[in-house]
């Protein structure tokens, strides 16, 4: 992904990426490779540098993008959460409640990607620490300032995330709760989250921002993606618009599914205050999903999130 079309929309300087490319995987139906990781940022459900710009789009934001950067805070949730890093998993941004919860409360664990495949995983302070304050813990791809060059993450940078949970070495945050994992990220960190989660059984949802699938003949490997998967969108100028509709359509039958838009463009409600309207959506998703909560199932499936002007398609949750 090219960060001067993904940046300039979260209010930082545009810079070019580039990267090396080995030579380009070829999707044939049928031909699933046994991993995820493709050749470039963003894994096999990604786009190479040079063919991005057939998928860009005219981008713009609507109505809904936020006016400017809102006030950092502890998150809305009933556990004050901070952004932090840990010397057992280097490179890596840790989100987690400041206190681990009283209780023995299970925490949700997620690996989040950024936007370009960026190492600066402070772009979504406001998000992540806003489900965080809800008694999740997140490990996302680089530091909290980023790296200053034009590295991108890769697919093995969540699968460390994954594999550092599964070692017991984020227990110092709480009791955190293996059967319950996300993968999720914006642009092509969600791509990367779908990615990582491809062929993955420890992964049990996945939450795509603002992205789908750009490329017609790679669609084929959603045969593949065996859990629920939701896809939280920015309207008509969002390039994930259109390529989210496809993904959508093409899920395997019988998979939950979620479908939401919110006219805002690519750079969605990251930067309000606790991540905006899109916060709000997620840490509903998340609590519906993982603590069974009816209040926030009854705001994502009746009719809360179209009060909040999103408009949503759902299909195949149990009642």
């Amino acid at each position: 992904m090219v960060k001067s079309i993904f940046l300039p929309l979260l209010g930082l300087a545009p810079t070019v990426l580039s990267i090396a490319l080995p030579q380009s995987f070829t999707p044939k139906p049928g031909n699933f490779p046994a991993k995820g990781d493709g050749d470039f940022a963003g894994g096999i459900f990604s786009v190479s540098l040079s063919e991005l710009p057939k998928y860009s789009g005219a981008g713009g934001t609507g109505p809904e993008a936020p006016k400017g950067a809102g006030a950092k805070t502890s998150g809305s949730g009933p556990y004050p959460a901070q952004m932090t890093t840990d010397s057992t998993l280097p490179g890596h941004t840790i989100f987690a409640p400041k206190t681990p919860p009283a209780g023995n409360l299970s925490l949700p664990f997620i690996a989040w990607g950024n936007g370009a495949c960026t190492l600066n995983a402070g772009d979504y302070e406001n998000l992540l620490v806003e489900i965080a304050s809800y008694g999740y813990v997140i490990a996302a791809d680089g530091s909290p300032t980023g790296s200053g060059g034009s590295q991108q993450s890769k697919v093995q940078d969540m699968r460390d995330s994954l594999d550092w949970a599964f070692a017991n070495k984020a227990k110092k945050y709480g009791n955190i709760d293996l059967t319950r994992v996300t993968t999720a990220g914006h642009s092509c960190g969600g791509l990367e989250a779908m990615s990582t989660a491809y062929h993955d059984n420890r992964v049990k949802r996945i939450l795509m921002f603002n992205i789908a699938i750009f490329q017609d003949d790679r669609r084929y490997l959603l045969q593949e993606i065996k859990v629920p998967v939701a896809y939280l969108i920015g309207g008509p100028k969002d390039m994930g618009y259109t390529t989210s509709a496809k993904d959508y359509a093409l899920l395997n039958a019988g998979i939950p599914k979620l479908r939401a838009n919110l006219d805002t463009g690519h750079g969605g409600t990251f930067s309000a205050a606790n991540g905006g309207k899109e916060g709000k959506a997620a840490v509903a998703y998340l609590e519906w999903q993982w603590r069974n909560n009816e209040t926030a199932k009854a705001y994502i499936l009746n009719g809360g999130l179209t009060k909040d002007n999103w408009v949503v398609e759902e299909a195949n949750w149990t009642a």
